[in-house]
Parts: structure tokens; sequence; C-alpha cells
């Protein structure tokens, strides 16, 4: 099967979010300044690393994801505050991730005609993603309209590069060109991570030998759908149901970023029921009155004269 590459939605909407809408990941626990607990730190291990530890399911303290040894059987080897450009080095280089992803199928094809197409196409996804880079600047972009459209802002040095392979569609984001989360779709009709949501968080229960924390919907905390969490002393990890497009998200951001949102998003997402800044000041000390209300009939006039009086 060949792997399949694109430099985003086909068809970006008309418009940007009009919500503003708070991360979904942040805990109740707090953390250090961005990026100072993991950048320059490399976490090891695999995706396909999961083993779990021995011992009892960890528990979470009230209110808070359950703690686990390490999370980074989930990093593939990248780590916390890289740039997009050594990203996409570690991702490209000869002998880099992609490259290797193709040395299996190079050793099974007959040399000639079929290696040389595996190679030209070796080479089509590299490029293809370094030209996944795509900037949350004021232009609204096709993710939008995706299950991944809260996990970004505008206006907020934010931006993403993704890529697709092994069955699953992983999204790496940066604020600040440092990389802080990535975030993997998983489709229930390929069985990778299960054919439902609770298949999958069964399946990371048994990896982390912990049972995540489930959180319910909740608009004021960011939560738009059912979510389940883990946490090490430097990662966040979620799996979100979304069930409904056949998909369940699992995403790892690094916890000194997540705490400090707030800071690192000081530009929200415009209301578009606001008035133009220029409208209120014409405006302002004026009485305004809905153009499209019916005249009454008595409109224009001072005030309407008594009845006659009665002879």
């Amino acid at each position: 099967m060949l792997v399949a590459f694109a430099c985003g939605p086909r068809e970006p909407p008309k418009q940007a979010r009009d919500k503003d809408t708070p991360d979904p990941m942040a805990d109740d626990s707090s953390g250090k300044g961005a990026y100072q607990s993991s950048t320059g730190s490399k976490s090891t291990g695999t995706a396909d690393n999961f083993a779990p530890p021995s011992g009892p399911p960890a528990k979470g303290e009230k209110g808070s994801a359950p703690s686990v040894a390490t999370l980074s059987q989930f990093m593939e080897g990248l780590h916390w505050g890289m740039s997009h450009e050594e990203l996409q080095k570690t991702m490209t280089q000869t002998g880099g991730t992609i490259w290797k992803d193709y040395d299996e199928k190079l050793q099974k094809a007959r040399v000639g005609p079929e290696q040389t197409a595996l190679e030209a196409e070796r080479e089509q996804a590299k490029g293809a993603f370094g030209r996944s880079w795509t900037e949350f600047g004021v232009t609204p972009t096709g993710f939008d309209t995706t299950g991944i459209k809260n996990e970004y802002t505008y206006r907020n040095k934010e931006a993403l590069m993704w890529i697709e392979r092994k069955g699953k569609k992983r999204y790496y984001f940066f604020i600040n060109n440092k990389l802080w989360k990535m975030y993997d779709e998983f489709k229930f009709a390929d069985a990778a991570m299960g054919a439902s949501y609770q298949e999958a968080v069964a399946k990371i229960n048994a990896q982390l030998n912990a049972q995540g924390r489930l959180r319910q919907p909740d608009e004021k905390a960011g939560i738009d759908k059912p979510t389940t969490d883990w946490k090490d002393n430097q990662s966040h990890l979620r799996a979100i149901d979304r069930s409904g497009e056949g998909y369940v998200g699992v995403s790892i951001a690094d916890q000194s970023v997540v705490s400090n949102l707030a800071a690192l998003r000081p530009n929200k997402p415009s209301d578009p029921n606001e008035l133009d800044p220029s409208i209120i000041a014409v405006t302002k000390g004026r009485q305004t009155s809905d153009p499209n209300a019916p005249a009454s009939a008595s409109a224009g006039k001072k005030g309407t004269p008594p009845p006659p009086k009665k002879k």
C-alpha cells in the first residue's frame, strides 16, 4: 500500500473560527515556564514499544490525570522544543524516518523499474512533508473544518506539519517554531488502535498499566468531546472520542507549554457578532433601532391627540 500525502485540506472554509475555545489539555497540575522542563531533553522509544510496566495500575489524585512512569513510547524519538526545520531534517534526510519507511519496500522490490518507482515515490513523500508546513496567521485554513480545529489558534505564532504513515495521520504543532504537541488520528476501520473509542482507551490503559481519567465535554474547560488522559513528568496524553467521524484522536503535549498557554496565546478569536470599532465610535451616544422594524402609525408625530370630547 502506498503512503498518502497532501499539503492540507483541499477545500478551505470561507471563514476562520468564530469562537474562543480554551485548549482542551489543561490539567489541574501546574508546570514550569514554557520549554524549560523539556527543551533539549530527548525522549526515546518507538510507537510500537508498548510493553506495560509491572506493578499495580496507577491511579491519579482526585481531579487529575494518573501519573505514569513514562510516555516516551508515544514520542517516536522526538523531543519537545525542536524547530520545524529540525523536524523536517529528521523526517526527510538520508537515513531519516521517511527513508527508513521505504527501506523494507525497496528490499522486497525487483531491481529495475519497480525500485526506481519506489525511490521516486520516497522523494515525493519527503517533499510533501516539507510543503505541509501551515501557519495560523490571519488567513483561514482548511483545518478549521476538521476534527483538530480546537487544537490551535490564530495570530499566536502557531503552525503545524503533518504526515500520513503507518496507519495514522500525525499532526505536529508548533508555537514560536517550537514543537509542543503531536496529534494522531486513527480510523476505527483500520483497527490500528481498536475498532471503537472504548477499545482504544483500553489498549492505552494496558500499555501504560494505568486507568486514564475520563473527562466529559465541558465548554469552560475547552473539552468538546469525551476525553481520557494520562501524564508523566514531562508530557500530557489524551485520547479523544471522535466516534461520530469514525476516529480516535491520541494527542501528547509538553506539560510546560500547556500550563502557559494563556500567556502564549494573547490573541483571542474575534466574536463575529461584535460591532466594528469604527461603527461603535460613530454611533456612540446615539439610540439605535432596528431598521427593519415596522413603522408605527404615529411615527414622526410629537404625540397622539386626545379623543374628541363627547357633547
